[in-house]
């Protein structure tokens, strides 16, 4: 059974060169083609602001370029339980 990975919650991406921390919500998997005529294959889009320029920046490739995600999980915290207007509190 393989493990699912809600893509809104991926924090950062690891590829060949490194480890990518990206926007919120940002990393999504789907087909892509750099023509109309070209044939789809599955890839993975993703945005990150760069460290020096300060610009967002883009970034497409085939999804076996992605070595491993890092993602956040939601937890409840055991404390927040017992109070009425925290009960449905998420912590990331």
């Amino acid at each position: 059974m393989p493990t699912v990975i809600d893509v809104e919650r991926v924090t950062a991406v690891l590829l060949l060169d490194g480890w990518h921390f990206i926007q919120p919500r940002s990393f999504s998997v789907g087909p892509y083609a750099f023509a109309e005529d070209d044939r789809a294959q599955n890839g993975y889009f993703f945005a990150k602001i760069d460290q020096l320029s300060r610009e967002m920046q883009y970034f497409v490739g085939p999804i076996d370029c992605v070595m491993s995600v890092r993602y956040s999980i939601p937890t409840t915290d055991a404390e927040f339980e017992d109070e009425e207007e925290d009960e449905d509190a998420e912590v990331f």
